[in-house]
């Protein structure tokens, strides 16, 4: 989460800079619904992981296949606020996609976790 908060905060300022406050606020929204969607993944697999640790990596896998689909559902049946500028809610949500991916990996990385049982 660190590293798309880190991402978000430097595509506002940016953006902001570049463009103006709509783009920036755009993206900013962009990547909350990134981060929101994502987080809830976190604490469903966390929560799967607690029950019995073969179950984090199932869960992870289930719950991104949903986060894509939910957020696709999402937008396209929702659809977007007037003001949000689409490019820029599409650029900052790749890149905040790209970030908590980049951070995911990190921590697993770090954390050699063993899931299966070595008997």
């Amino acid at each position: 989460m660190v590293y798309s908060i880190i991402a978000t905060a430097a595509f506002f300022l940016i953006s902001w800079l570049l463009a103006d406050l709509e783009y920036a606020l755009s993206g900013a929204f962009a990547a909350g619904v990134v981060i929101g969607f994502f987080a809830i993944g976190i604490l469903i697999a966390e929560a799967a992981g607690r029950i019995r640790r073969s179950w984090a990596m199932p869960a992870f896998l289930a719950t991104f296949v949903i986060k894509v689909f939910g957020v696709a559902f999402v937008l396209l049946s929702l659809g977007l606020p007037a003001w949000v500028d689409r490019q820029a809610f599409v650029l900052a949500a790749a890149v905040s996609l790209v970030a908590w991916q980049v951070g995911e990996v990190r921590a697993f990385m770090k954390a050699r976790l063993a899931i299966y049982n070595e008997e």
